[in-house]
């Protein structure tokens, strides 16, 4: 598994960004710049680099670095906004098209920024946004993917609090009943004065360690039927039997 943690990975992706730009789109980048620095390698539409990013979100699926956007092979809607990236649907055998949209979801779920690549004006060069997918459609099989700035790319690590939920409600409903003996203008010059986005926490829950030896017991014993009501129950889940 990678020992490289969501925000080391944004991080690295920031500095293979910063290798070739200092602004928000690249412009003019040779393909062996791409190669060379990570950013782009192969001739697949999507670019995960699964020695590397393996184990990033899951250990068995790498997570999208890049993809290519030609406007010859696919009908991706692409805009000075975004993309709508059609999944890749290729001939190639194995399972190729399916790990790469994983890769894709993953870089969704996670919201790590990847690299959209595209020809440049000079049709031997290319141009690189910064985007990050704000939509992923399995249904229709198809990503949307934003383009943003360099500041993507300054993350900070979550702050670890060790509340339980309960404890955290009990701390928030205090606080917000400090709030309301301020005044209107009061709390509105301290709203303007706080930062606009939330601050991402790493919350402590403390739970039992539970034993299976135990939980199979009660299974066998149990042998489908439920203890409390005497009716068959659906002990077996239909996802690992």
């Amino acid at each position: 598994m990678n020992n490289l943690s969501i925000k080391q990975e944004i991080e690295r992706r920031g500095r293979l960004f910063n290798a070739i730009t200092y602004v928000d789109i690249a412009v003019g980048v040779t393909a062996g710049q791409l190669r060379e620095l990570g950013i782009y390698s192969g001739a697949a539409g999507v670019w995960v680099n699964t020695e590397l990013t393996r184990g990033i979100v899951s250990d068995n699926s790498g997570v999208a670095v890049s993809i290519m956007h030609t406007g010859k092979d696919y009908s991706d809607d692409f805009s000075e906004q975004g993309i709508h990236y059609d999944f890749p649907s290729t001939q190639r055998n194995g399972s190729h098209d399916k790990n790469e949209i994983q890769a894709l979801k993953n870089c969704y779920e996670a919201k790590i920024p990847l690299f959209v690549i595209s020809k440049s004006a000079n049709k031997k060069l290319r141009d690189v946004h910064i985007g990050l997918i704000e939509n992923f459609d399995s249904q229709y099989k198809k990503a949307y993917i934003k383009f943003v700035s360099l500041n993507v790319f300054n993350v900070n690590e979550p702050q670890l609090v060790r509340d339980t939920q309960a404890e955290y409600l009990a701390k928030f409903d205090t606080a917000i009943r400090g709030s309301l003996t301020a005044t209107s203008s009061e709390r509105k010059k301290r709203i303007l004065a706080a930062d606009n986005k939330p601050k991402k926490v790493l919350r402590y829950i403390e739970d039992y360690a539970r034993n299976p030896d135990v939980v199979a017991e009660a299974l066998y014993k149990a042998n489908g039927i439920c203890e409390a009501c005497h009716q068959p129950a659906p002990f077996i889940k239909k996802s690992n039997g």
